[in-house]
């Protein structure tokens, strides 16, 4: 059994704009702004290539960020995972709007994880919770 703990904080992301203003000199807005997952509401009302941009840039958020882990092609298969989302505000959240998709799926393409499908991702649990000081996302991983 393998457990393994991920946290995307605004050190991550920072670091990840960092690279990404590296790699696109021309480039003058954030790819990624809050370390967490966009709302399935934010996401939903947008239209369809604000959409698919908005899903590419986590997707390639996803993969970087898997790559500096070293977890790339690690091919996970049988796993549970568990992710809290930790806002930095009281505002309400509803949990299921916090649907990791976009990650889930630069998961799969790094390597990372065989598939999201019901073969190999056997429950995904959501949380969300308050973090002032640090807000977060956590996300852990335990094999079969």
């Amino acid at each position: 059994m393998i457990n393994i703990k991920l946290i995307i904080d605004n050190t991550v992301i920072d670091n990840y704009n960092k690279y990404y203003f590296t790699s696109h000199p021309r480039a003058r807005k954030k790819q990624i702004e809050k370390p967490h997952h966009p709302s399935i509401n934010q996401w939903c009302i947008l239209p369809r290539i604000q959409m698919n941009s908005l899903k590419q840039k986590w997707k390639n958020f996803g993969i970087w960020w898997i790559n500096e882990l070293g977890y790339s092609n690690t091919g996970l298969k049988n796993f549970n995972i568990t992710i809290t989302v930790y806002f930095d505000t009281k505002r309400r959240h509803d949990v299921d709007n916090q649907v990791p998709k976009f990650l889930l799926d630069a998961f799969t393409e790094s390597g990372f994880i065989i598939d999201d499908d019901e073969s190999h991702l056997h429950s995904l649990t959501l949380k969300t919770d308050y973090d002032k000081q640090n807000p977060r996302t956590e996300i852990e991983i335990n094999t079969l």
